[in-house]
């Protein structure tokens, strides 16, 4: 274009003249990606609307907000302490499924975030906060007394993975859907999961994000400990 402007024909310059208009076109008239995947248009979860329905989330006081310095210690003992902050304007959020551990007396747990559900929380999810905004929902869960009677033969509910959806798998794709309707705002996703938690993101994978183009391309990375994939 440069080129054929300095010519200085008319005809020249009104050819150049239009081909950097259809340019400047193509280039502003290119589609951008949907804030919301059309799967989750519209989606208000009535349980997560509440952010007293999760255990981490970047709008509530909560575990994941402060007091996670850390101490290093090397091979020869000596120790280092690594100061934390969290990235306000991380790129990515983490989305974390917390693993079995609800002491809750029946074999499915409330959806009361207790001791052991933020102690857990904050030592495998808390310090993420560097990288990424933590998104971390209170469900369901199998208890610890549900696997216990589930070893034994003894269980009268269903698990991840069973064919009737269990009710933690019903929350987390209830509170993935809210996080996605009303958080994710077009931002890449790490899914983050231990035991229990990985079955129930494998699931979340299996039969929303892999067959649907929109939330797929949303997916970062999946990090599923301690269960089969």
């Amino acid at each position: 274009l440069f080129a054929t402007a300095c010519t200085g024909s008319d005809d020249q310059d009104g050819a150049a003249s239009d081909s950097a208009s259809t340019a400047s076109t193509s280039t502003t008239s290119a589609a951008e990606p949907a804030a919301v995947p059309s799967r989750y248009e519209g989606h208000r979860s009535e349980v997560y609307a509440d952010p007293a329905n999760w255990v981490c989330r970047p709008d509530a006081d909560d575990v994941c907000d402060g007091g996670l310095d850390a101490t290093s210690v090397a091979a020869d003992g000596s120790v280092e302490v690594q100061p934390w902050q969290a990235d306000d304007d991380a790129p990515i959020d983490c989305f974390y499924v917390y693993p079995t551990i609800s002491t809750d007396p029946a074999e499915i747990s409330d959806r009361q975030a207790d001791d052991p559900e933020r102690f857990v929380t904050l030592n495998q999810a808390a310090r993420l906060g560097e990288v990424c905004r933590v998104f971390a929902p209170v469900y369901r869960q199998r208890t610890l007394a549900g696997l216990a009677s589930g070893l034994s033969g003894s269980t009268t509910t269903t698990v991840a993975g069973a064919p009737a959806m269990s009710p933690g798998e019903s929350d987390v794709r209830d509170a993935f859907a809210h996080y996605m309707a009303n958080d994710n705002d077009g931002r890449g996703v790490v899914l983050i999961g231990h035991s229990q938690g990985a079955g129930v993101l494998r699931e979340l994978i299996r039969d929303e994000i892999d067959p649907d183009d929109e939330v797929r391309e949303r997916l970062v990375a999946a990090y599923l400990a301690g269960t089969a994939v």
